[in-house]
């Protein structure tokens, strides 16, 4: 198990490898990077981050199930954690999310949810250019798929 601690990426431009915790304080050193076995609920969680202790968690067995989900195969586990990560800094660098949840909460509006899921996609996809964009974009769609079919109910 435990495959996210040991998970490295070369970076060129210093010649050196940057493990997970390296890269998150990296990009801010405020967030707290939380690496655990699974989600403490039903559903198969990857990741998420926590406004109020500044924190993204990644779940290592629920990141294997969903990557198996997706692509038959754990062939590019690698490649999907950092995706994972990617994403939750997302959300942890999105100025807007704390008002546009506030919004949320106060009108159940679906289309503010995908505007927070698109805006940490957005702010993740610019993190990790070592990532093939290819398979950055197919994660990304698959993601918001379901909020795709959800605001067509609506509309």
């Amino acid at each position: 198990m435990y495959f996210l601690r040991k998970i490295k990426v070369w970076r060129k431009e210093v010649g050196d490898f940057m493990n997970l915790h390296d890269f998150v304080h990296g990009v801010d050193p405020t967030i707290k990077l939380v690496i655990e076995d699974e989600f403490p609920g039903t559903r198969c969680v990857g990741g998420k981050y926590v406004p109020s202790t500044h924190s993204i968690f990644l779940y290592e067995k629920d990141i294997k199930i969903q990557c198996q989900h997706l692509f038959g195969s754990n062939e590019c586990l690698e490649s999907y954690q950092w995706i994972i990560l990617a994403h939750e800094l997302g959300h942890a660098l999105d100025e807007d999310l704390l008002s546009l949840s506030a919004k949320f909460d106060q009108t159940d509006d679906i289309g503010l949810l995908y505007r927070i899921e698109c805006n940490a996609w957005e702010i993740g996809e610019k993190l990790i250019p070592f990532i093939n964009s290819e398979l950055f974009s197919f994660i990304k769609d698959q993601s918001l798929a379901h909020y795709h079919k959800e605001m067509e109910k609506v509309s």
